[in-house]
Order: C-alpha cells, then sequence, then structure tokens
C-alpha cells in the first residue's frame, strides 16, 4: 500500500509550518533553508500591514512582544478573506473575538478597531465635498447635510488620548462618543461628542431640519430660549468643524 503522503496533505503540513514555524514539522522533501525564506515572507508582509495601519499599537509594544501578537495571530486565526488589504480586518476580528492573554493591555481590542476606522474612512469611495459657509438661521431652517463619509463611534475605553503617556488600567466611568468623518479636504478627523451632540447628528441624518432635531431633543416646541441658543450652538460648531458641509430645502 502506497502510503506516502497526497498533494493536498503536503500543502496542509506546510501551510502549518509556515504558520507554526517553532512547532510544527516541516513536511518530507522540502528544503528547510527554502521554506525559512517562505515563513520570512508571510511573517514580514503581515508585519507591513499591521505595522502601518495600527501605528499606536505597534509603538506601545516592545518589538518582542509586537513580534509574539503577530505570530500568534498568524497561526490561531483563520483568515476569511484572500485579500491582502484586509488583513488589518481580520487582525481587528482576531482581537476582539479570539485572543484571550491576560497581559494583554485590557483596552487592545477598542484601540486597534479606532485606528481600523481611520484607515476605513480615508479609503471608503465618496464624491468630494465643498463646505459652504452657512449661517446659524440656514442651519435651523433646511436639512444640513453631514459629511458624506462618516461614523459614529463608542468604545469602553478613552482612545483617542492613549498612547505612551496615557495607559488606562481601568476604564472610566463614562466616554464621549467619538464622531470620525472625512472632511472637506479629504482629512480624516476625530472630535469627542457631548451625549447631545451625538443625538443631534443621529436626528441630522434622519433628514430633520435643525430646528426639528432640536425640537425632537427637547420634547417640546423648543420655545425653551436657553436650549434653542444651546441647539444652536451644536450647529454652528459642528459646521465650523466640518461634519455640517451644506444645506439642502426641507
Amino acid at each position: 500500500m502506497n502510503t506516502a503522503p497526497t498533494f493536498q496533505q503536503q500543502q496542509r503540513q506546510f501551510l502549518n509550518f509556515l504558520r507554526r514555524p517553532q512547532n510544527a514539522q516541516l513536511p518530507t522533501g522540502f528544503d528547510a533553508e527554502r521554506a525559512a525564506i517562505y515563513v520570512d515572507l508571510l511573517y514580514n508582509k503581515f508585519d507591513e500591514s499591521l505595522s502601518a495601519c495600527f501605528p499606536v499599537i505597534h509603538s506601545l509594544l516592545s518589538n518582542e512582544n509586537w513580534q509574539a501578537l503577530l505570530q500568534d495571530f498568524i497561526a490561531e486565526h483563520r483568515c476569511l478573506t484572500p485579500y491582502y488589504r484586509q488583513i488589518p480586518d481580520e487582525f481587528v476580528r482576531y482581537l476582539q473575538h479570539e485572543r484571550r492573554q491576560p497581559h494583554d493591555w485590557p483596552f487592545l481590542a477598542d484601540l486597534a478597531h479606532f485606528e481600523w476606522v481611520e484607515l476605513q474612512l480615508s479609503i471608503a469611495e465618496s464624491e468630494s465635498v465643498t463646505r459652504k459657509t452657512l449661517p446659524a438661521a440656514d442651519l435651523l431652517d433646511h436639512v444640513p447635510v453631514l459629511a458624506p463619509v462618516m461614523q459614529l463611534l463608542h468604545y469602553r475605553w478613552p482612545v483617542q488620548d492613549i498612547g505612551p503617556d496615557c495607559l488606562p488600567s481601568r476604564p472610566p466611568e463614562t466616554v464621549n462618543p467619538i464622531l470620525g468623518y472625512r472632511d472637506s479636504h479629504d482629512q480624516v478627523r476625530f472630535v469627542s461628542l457631548s451625549p447631545a451632540s451625538a443625538q443631534l447628528i443621529l436626528l441630522l441624518n434622519d433628514g430633520l431640519t435643525g430646528q426639528q432635531a432640536l425640537q425632537a431633543m427637547n420634547g417640546s416646541a423648543c420655545k425653551d430660549t436657553q436650549f434653542l441658543e444651546f441647539g444652536r450652538r451644536m450647529l454652528i460648531d459642528l459646521h465650523e468643524q466640518d461634519v455640517i458641509v451644506d444645506i439642502q430645502p426641507i
């Protein structure tokens, strides 16, 4: 009986070796030096992609810990896409749902997602927009047009502040929502929002005028002068930050 491994078996064995070169056995007949070249190519490709997409995480980890993280990702995660440009997507999925290492920073998955969103916002397809200068009255009486590329984000950790001088061990009691968007100059920006500003953006995104959105927030006809002024200021701030870029009729 022929007990030689089939071609498919050899492929699987070689793939297992590429993913776990320290522990897996190289299939019979494969040259170790040549196989090592493939191992290096695989690791370097992942390293190149992930260090570019996750620069904060890369800067916070020692070289040894970064290598260990990448090697564990390559060994343990089953990628669902064959596309190189989607490796960062897979890395975020791995951190969110698979990695369970007690020595990891507790904010690692949130920080990775935050850095990943920046990439998604930068490459999202959209027509270019020109921000128009609008008076507050127009923002109230018409339907504000929001930046076409944007995402409202919520995290347990203050991801915008995390860096070498800010490595929290416990999540704060409250963390403000973050709006990620691409402005009229095609630059990705992140702004921390109050809960009221986040609610206002959601209402404006439903096609309400500024006045209607403020009425919905206040639960009345907006006769509260103090609240109306507060809401008007929020609309002006969003416009000045390039979140509101235009208006359209009701």
